[in-house]
């Protein structure tokens, strides 16, 4: 058993205690010194097992019932097991591939669990080592569809891991004497070979397939290995340096390391809650560790909001008596304003009466005089559609009380202002301006698609003007833009030539057409 005690990404210590009486002394010695702290137990062992079975894909208490029966036909001995999904498989029946792991063997943690749970320390979970290095293989980025992943993390034994398409399938843990004296190269080959050989006779990969090996191992046996395997024809190999590794990771530890177990303690507590083997009873004083944390955080937090509302309740009474002192202020302002208004009778009935004045003029034009643009822009719209080479581009609409007016500042309803002569002399036949109500709408359009033939154009807006002229439905229809000026005191300047034949021309077109609005 090792202890590693991580914060973040650092190793801060390793402790180390022998399957003995003295060795399982010191381990509880070291739990009571931490005062109830969470642990999580990482189990790597030779009595694991690991079994790929296919079962329908069913939900709820049937999946439960299927589960134990696997489980009692594979680890009939064992409360220390584990199911996991894999895959989803739709044939001619749904079907789910699983993978059961299992601990042959749970008396070998019993001396261990005892000491947890006599010291009441909170046991987050039981991690299975193979499965836990599975999200690790995703950072190998290997091409080939089935790895072996080998790693060290004891002098005795040697971990083979296999995974098919990120997916882990089994593991080994072999024993090894070799790692100190002896040909370790061609030791940990012989085991792989061994391991490929029982993947073929499985299925699990065919016999000419190439599979990718990843080696995790020390500076000492880095060099033997890497020029063992360039010799292997059978398998892809890659070796990485335990240090190296855990310097891209950025794992920090003090000492050079020689095994695996550091790599794979900083994956395990890196989880914020992972468990495949720990029962609920086993987990008891966790569960414990959470509700008071929660509790300690919702403490917090009442206080927090508690403070939060006193200042709040603090600031509003601030306020609250500012806003008295103003208040009175006002109330001064206004009783003094009032005994002036009192004693001068006269002033206060001329203002009421005005007052109901604009009032009635106001109702007055509500009611009888306003109205919204879409009667004009239907009938507008209407007198268009005739010509269907004009698309309109925008209107411009408002109320008057002038028909001449140009723009909405042009109008004032309150004091008529004086009204200035017509100098428009293009349009003779323009209705003189008249005081009233009007709605004007000023139109910007152009002909689609043009080719440059203005005559065309010049006609169809002399055809709109007198069409909407002659409907009887506008008080006056005024062209204020032609696709081309043909006027004679204007002047017509343009370029032509070969760069000008790739440029689209365009015909624009305004109008302005004012509406008297009929009193109800």
């Amino acid at each position: 058993m090792v202890a590693q005690e991580w914060s973040g990404a650092r190793l801060a210590s390793s402790v180390y205690f022998e399957p003995d009486d003295q060795g399982l002394d010191l381990f509880s010695s070291y739990l009571r010194s931490f005062r109830n702290e969470p642990v999580r137990l990482l189990v790597d062992l030779i009595e694991e097992e690991f079994r790929q079975v296919k079962v329908p894909l069913l939900r709820g208490s049937d999946r439960k019932a299927i589960l134990k029966r696997n489980f009692t036909k594979y680890f009939r001995t064992s409360e220390y097991r584990f199911a996991i999904s894999q895959s989803k498989e739709k044939t001619t029946r749904k079907e789910e591939k699983l993978l059961l792991i299992g601990l042959t063997n749970q008396y070998l943690l019993e001396p261990w669990l005892k000491i947890i749970e006599e010291t009441r320390t909170p046991l987050s979970g039981i991690i299975s080592l193979p499965l836990l290095s599975e999200d690790y293989v995703k950072e190998l980025k290997s091409e080939h569809k089935t790895i072996i992943l080998v790693s060290q993390q004891v002098p005795s034994n040697l971990r083979q891991s296999v995974f098919t398409d990120g997916k882990l399938v089994l593991s080994r843990l072999v024993p090894i004497a070799s790692f100190y004296q002896g040909d370790y190269a061609a030791d940990v080959l012989r085991d792989i070979e061994s391991t490929q050989r029982y993947l073929i006779s499985q299925r699990f990969v065919e016999r000419s397939e190439t599979v990718g090996v990843h080696i995790v191992t020390n500076k000492r046996h880095f060099d033997k290995l890497t020029m063992r395997c360039e010799n292997e024809s059978y398998f892809d190999f890659t070796i990485h340096e335990i240090n190296q590794l855990l310097e891209r990771e950025k794992i920090d530890v003090a000492d050079e390391q020689d095994f695996s177990s550091g790599l794979y303690c900083y994956l395990a507590s890196k989880k914020l809650s992972l468990n495949h083997y720990a029962k609920s009873n086993e987990r008891r004083y966790f569960q414990h560790y959470r509700a008071g944390m929660g509790l300690r955080a919702a403490s917090i937090a009442l206080i927090t909001i508690g403070l939060g509302m006193a200042m709040t309740s603090a600031v509003k009474g601030l306020l609250y008596h500012n806003t008295i002192g103003e208040t009175t202020l006002i109330e001064q302002k206004y009783k003094a304003k009032y005994n002036q208004l009192s004693e001068n009778r006269i002033d206060s009935t001329t203002s009421t009466t005005s007052m109901q004045n604009i009032v009635l003029t106001v109702d007055t034009v509500q009611e009888k005089y306003l109205r919204n643009p879409e009667e004009m822009l239907a009938q507008i719209s209407n007198d268009v559609s005739i010509f269907p080479d004009i698309r309109i581009k925008k209107v411009d609409w408002f109320v008057s009380n002038y028909s001449d007016s140009e723009s909405p500042g042009e109008v004032n309803w309150s004091k008529p202002k004086k009204r200035r002569r017509s100098t428009d002399k293009k349009n003779k036949n323009a209705p003189k301006p008249k005081k009233g109500y009007f709605e004007i709408a000023q139109v910007e359009g152009e002909f689609l698609n043009f080719d440059g033939n203005y005559r065309y154009a010049l006609s169809a807006v002399d055809d709109l003007e007198k069409t909407m002229s002659e409907s009887g439905k506008y008080f006056s229809v005024e062209i204020t833009k032609r696709p081309l000026d043909v006027e004679s005191d204007n002047r017509l300047s343009g370029d032509a030539g070969a760069s000008r034949s790739g440029r689209l021309a365009a015909a624009e077109l305004g109008f302005r057409v004012v509406r008297e609005v009929a009193t109800k």
